[in-house]
C-alpha cells in the first residue's frame, strides 16, 4: 500500500492510553506509513518506540499538545454540541499548523478515544465543514447501546450521541464490543469493525517485591486480586466478599491507586464500612496502595493473582484486563452485564455474577477455585480470545481502514 501520513490523537496520558498509542504507532510504522503522534506528553511514547520499533522508527513525529474540552453554558440543551464543535475546530487548527511545520499532507486522523468527539445534536455537516480531514477511531464506551439495546434497531439521527459518525469524512468506526458490532454497522451505515482490546503482555518479574509478598502472605490460599481501588472498579464490593469468604481457602489482594476522596460519593454507612475495613485489614487480605507502571511492574502483581476480580459497578464496556487475563492464563470473576458479561461465558474465561449479589459472587469464586484445584482450565479459549485482541491483529485492522481512503 502507498505510504500514508496518519495522525494518532489522544489528549490524555496514563496507563492503558499510553500503551494504545505505542501499539498503534508501532503497527502503522511497520506497515510503512508515516505517523504523527499527538499527546499531552509524548516522552513515554518516544522512549518506547526507540526501544521496540526497528522498521520505520524514523517515520514518526511527536507533538506535545493538550486541548481541554470546552464547557459552553449559554445554549441550553445544545451546550455540549457547541462545546464539541469548538473542540473539533481547535483540533483542526493544530493539525493545520502541524501540516505546515512538517510539510506533510495528512491522509487520515485516527482518534484513539472517539468518545470525546461525540455529543447529542452534533450536526455532521458542520463537522465536515470545520474538520476537512478523513477520520476514524475507537468508540470505547457505547454504553447506551448495552443499557438500551433497542437503540441498535434504529438509524442514527441528529439528536443521538453518535450523530457525528454520519459526517462524510468519517470513513469507519471501530469498537471493542463484539456483541453489538453487526447491529451497530447497520445503525450508522458505515464500516464498523472489531478493534483489538490490546493489553501489554510483558512477562512478570519473578523477583517483584509486592508480587512475592502477596504470594507469601496468601500461604497457598486461592488469591483473588484487584488492581485499582477506585469505587467503579468494584473494590468496595470485593471488601464485602472478603468478609464472608472462608479464610482458610481464599486470600484477597487490594492493590493499585486509592484516593481518599473516592469515598465522598458514598453514604455515611458505606464510608464507615470502608474506613473500618482499611483500619482493620482482615487476616485473609493485603492492602497495598500505590501506582503500578504498565508493563513488568503491573503484570508482576497481576500474575500473582489466581482469580482476577473485574466485577465493576455499572460497567457495560469491554475491559482490556480480560485480554490481559487471557494472555497470562488467569481466570476472571466478571460482571454479568454488558460486553464483559457476554465475553466471559462466550469464551469460557471464568465466571460472571451480579455486581450487587455478594453471595452469588462467592458461589462463583468457589466454582473457579475448584477449577483451579482440578486443573480444569480453558486453555484453547484463552488462546482464541488473546489472539482476537492481540497487537498482531492491529496491522490488518489499520489496513482495512486505510483501504477506504
Amino acid at each position: 500500500m502507498e505510504c500514508k501520513t496518519i495522525v494518532l490523537i489522544d489528549f490524555e496520558n496514563g496507563g492503558h492510553r499510553e500503551a494504545f498509542m505505542q501499539f498503534f504507532s508501532k503497527s502503522l510504522l511497520e506497515l510503512g506509513h508515516k505517523v504523527i503522534c499527538i499527546m499531552p506528553d509524548t516522552l513515554p511514547i518516544q522512549h518506547w518506540i526507540a526501544n521496540n520499533v526497528n522498521a520505520g522508527a524514523h517515520n514518526i513525529l511527536f507533538y506535545d499538545k493538550r486541548i481541554i474540552n470546552p464547557a459552553s453554558t449559554s445554549f441550553g440543551r445544545f451546550n455540549e454540541s457547541v462545546s464539541r464543535i469548538i473542540y473539533w475546530k481547535r483540533q483542526k487548527n493544530i493539525l493545520s499548523e502541524i501540516e505546515k511545520e512538517s510539510n506533510q499532507k495528512i491522509d487520515l486522523v485516527f482518534f484513539n478515544w472517539l468518545d470525546n468527539q461525540m455529543a447529542n445534536y452534533l450536526p455532521p455537516f458542520i463537522i465536515d465543514a470545520i474538520f476537512p480531514y478523513k477520520w476514524s477511531g475507537v468508540y470505547f464506551h457505547p454504553v447506551i447501546f448495552r443499557i438500551r439495546p433497542h437503540y441498535l434497531d434504529n438509524k442514527t439521527t441528529l439528536s443521538d450521541v453518535d450523530s457525528v459518525f454520519l459526517a462524510k469524512n468519517c470513513i469507519a468506526v471501530t469498537l471493542h464490543d463484539e456483541g453489538i458490532l453487526e447491529k451497530y454497522q447497520k445503525r450508522i451505515g458505515k464500516k464498523t469493525m472489531l478493534f483489538p482490546e490490546t493489553a501489554d503482555g510483558t512477562p512478570p518479574n519473578q523477583q517483584h517485591v509486592l508480587a512475592n509478598k502477596i504470594k507469601e502472605k496468601a500461604q497457598n490460599r486461592t488469591i483473588v486480586g484487584i488492581i485499582g481501588l477506585e469505587p467503579h472498579k468494584g473494590a468496595f464490593t470485593l471488601m464485602r466478599l472478603a468478609k464472608i469468604a472462608d479464610q482458610s481457602k481464599f486470600f484477597f489482594a487490594f492493590t493499585g491507586v486509592f484516593k481518599s476522596n473516592s469515598l465522598d460519593k458514598l453514604s455515611t454507612d458505606e464510608k464507615k464500612e470502608v474506613t473500618d475495613f482499611i483500619a482493620n485489614i482482615p487476616n485473609n487480605c493485603i492492602w497495598e496502595t500505590g501506582g503500578l507502571q504498565e508493563g513488568e511492574d503491573y503484570n508482576s502483581v497481576f500474575c500473582s493473582f489466581d482469580i482476577i476480580h473485574i466485577v465493576y459497578n455499572n460497567f457495560y464496556s469491554s475491559s482490556n484486563r480480560l485480554t490481559k487475563a487471557a494472555i497470562f492464563n488467569k481466570l476472571v470473576l466478571g460482571s454479568n452485564v454488558g460486553c464483559v458479561g457476554e465475553d466471559v461465558p462466550k469464551y469460557n474465561l471464568g465466571a460472571t455474577a451480579n455486581e450487587n449479589n455478594i453471595e452469588e459472587q462467592y458461589q462463583k469464586l468457589q466454582l473457579l477455585r475448584n477449577n483451579i484445584l482440578s486443573n480444569n482450565f480453558p486453555t484453547e479459549q484463552w488462546k482464541n480470545y488473546a489472539d482476537k485482541h492481540s497487537t498482531d491483529r492491529l496491522p490488518e485492522k489499520f489496513n482495512e481502514i486505510l483501504k477506504l481512503l
